[in-house]
């Protein structure tokens, strides 16, 4: 967890954040060009800050590249995505990132995820959150705050 800071998404970040998001997707939802949408996760992301969104990325001190990135609505307290480099997995960044969401979130937060989608629920399930809802290919998963402290 040494090896990565934490700051908020910057324009120069665009194109190591797209690169991260492209592949960790592709797996889980239908046949897309993610890789020619990079324009279009630039465009949906300043949509979702315009929305009063937030997104957080995980740097890798050594080598300044976007090791993972969360976006996050802290009003809503909804979780729109969490991605981790593959090489970062194991460092803690997807932990900082979440707790991050979680401390600027109010004392909640919604995520769903896609059923095909184990190693996110075993992650999810891991820092707390709980299966709200079961819902054909998507699956929602809840975590609060005071749960945590009864």
């Amino acid at each position: 967890m040494h090896d990565v800071h934490l700051h908020y998404f910057l324009r120069p970040d665009h194109w190591d954040v797209a690169d991260l998001w492209a592949p960790h997707w592709g797996p889980h939802l239908p046949p897309l060009a993610f890789h020619d949408r990079h324009d279009w996760l630039f465009e949906h992301i300043e949509n979702l800050h315009e929305a009063g969104s937030n997104t957080v990325c995980a740097v890798n001190a050594r080598t300044g590249g976007v090791a993972g990135f969360v976006t996050f609505e802290p009003a809503a307290q909804r979780l729109h995505q969490i991605v981790v480099a593959s090489s970062a997995r194991g460092s803690g960044a997807a932990k900082m990132l979440l707790d991050e969401a979680k401390r600027l979130s109010g004392g909640g937060l919604v995520v769903e995820i896609e059923t095909s989608n184990a190693r996110a629920a075993r992650f999810f399930e891991r820092e707390g959150f709980a299966l709200a809802q079961q819902d054909g290919a998507a699956v929602r998963m809840t975590w609060r705050a005071n749960e945590l402290m009864a």
